[in-house]
C-alpha cells in the first residue's frame, strides 16, 4: 500500500470515547440536556459534515544529528526521533483527516445565537470524528502491515510534546507536493502552524520489520491508545485516558462551553496579533 484516500470514510465515532472527550467520567450514563444534546450532535454532522482521511507512504525516511528528514524535508521532534530510532523504523506513513469545515461554521451560527450547549458539543463530536479518522487510518496501516512482516508505531503530530507545532506547514507541504494530486478536502497551516479548518489533523506512523523491538518496548505498541473495538491485530488492550472530572448536567456544561469559546478567542487574538507584528 503507497497510498490511500477517502471522502465518506466511516464517522462511527464510539459513544465511550465522544463522552470522554466531552469530560464525562468511564461509566457515566448520559441523560437529560447531556443525551438531547449528545443525540442532537451526531446526526447534524452525518448530514452535514464532510470528513476525509489521506495517506501515503513517505518515499525516504532519513535520522541524523537530531533531525528527521522526510522526502527530503527536515523536521525536529526528539520525541518522534526517539521512537523511530528505538523501533528500527524502515520508513513512515504520513496521515491527514479533517472533519471539514461545517461544523466550524455551524458551531460559530450557535455561539451567536448564544447558544455555548449546542455549541460545545458539535465542536467536541467534531473532534471525536477526527480522532475516530485517526483511529482507522491506523487499524488500516496495521493490516497492511500485518501482512508485510511489519508493524506500525504510534502516530505523532506536530504541537505534540517535543514537536513544534510550527512545523505542520513544512508537514503539510511535503504531502501536498509528493502526492501529485490535491488532498480530497480543503486543508491549511496557518503561520502559527493551526491547521484551517481546525478540526483537521496531520500525523506520522512509523513502520518497522523489527517486530521483536515493539512487542518488548510497549511504549512502541500503538495499542493502548486506540480505541478500535475487535481489532485483530491488537497487541496490548487499550487504556481509555481518565476523565479529568466529572460533569453534571446544565450549568457545568455550559461553563465548559464558555471556557472552551473563551481559549479559542484567545487563540484567534494571539494569532491576528502575530500577523499584524510581522
Amino acid at each position: 500500500m503507497i497510498e490511500f484516500a477517502e471522502t465518506a470514510p466511516d464517522i462511527s465515532v464510539e459513544p465511550p470515547e465522544y463522552q470522554r472527550l466531552l469530560g464525562y467520567p468511564r461509566d457515566y450514563v448520559l441523560s437529560g440536556r447531556g443525551r438531547e444534546l449528545a443525540d442532537w450532535a451526531r446526526p447534524w454532522y452525518g448530514g452535514h459534515g464532510n470528513p476525509w482521511v489521506y495517506g501515503r507512504r513517505a518515499e525516504s525516511l532519513e535520522i541524523a544529528g537530531g533531525e528527521i528528514r522526510i522526502d527530503g524535508a527536515s523536521f525536529h521532534s526528539k520525541r518522534l526521533q526517539n521512537t523511530l530510532e528505538n523501533a528500527a523504523a524502515s520508513g513512515v506513513f504520513l496521515v491527514a483527516a479533517s472533519a471539514g469545515p461545517e461544523a466550524e461554521q455551524e458551531a460559530q451560527r450557535l455561539w451567536q445565537e448564544e447558544k455555548p450547549d449546542e455549541y460545545f458539543f458539535l465542536e467536541i463530536f467534531a473532534s471525536a470524528v477526527v480522532e475516530h479518522l485517526f483511529t482507522m487510518a491506523g487499524a488500516r496501516l496495521c493490516a497492511w502491515a500485518d501482512g508485510h512482516g511489519m508493524a506500525v508505531l504510534p502516530h505523532y503530530s506536530p504541537g505534540y510534546p517535543e514537536w513544534d507545532i510550527a512545523e505542520q506547514r513544512g508537514l503539510l507541504r511535503v504531502l501536498e507536493e509528493s502526492s501529485g494530486h490535491a488532498l480530497p478536502g480543503p486543508l491549511e497551516a496557518l503561520e502559527s502552524g493551526a491547521l484551517k479548518p481546525k478540526k483537521s489533523l496531520l500525523g506520522v506512523f512509523g513502520v518497522t520489520t523489527h517486530i521483536d523491538r515493539v512487542q518488548r518496548l510497549t511504549e512502541l505498541v500503538p495499542c493502548e491508545n486506540c480505541s478500535l473495538g475487535g481489532c485483530q491485530y491488537r497487541r496490548t488492550p487499550y487504556v481509555r485516558p481518565r476523565a479529568q472530572s466529572a460533569i453534571s448536567e446544565g450549568n457545568t456544561v455550559k461553563r465548559k462551553a464558555l471556557a472552551y469559546r473563551a481559549a479559542e478567542q484567545h487563540e484567534l487574538r494571539q494569532e491576528n496579533t502575530d500577523g499584524n507584528n510581522e
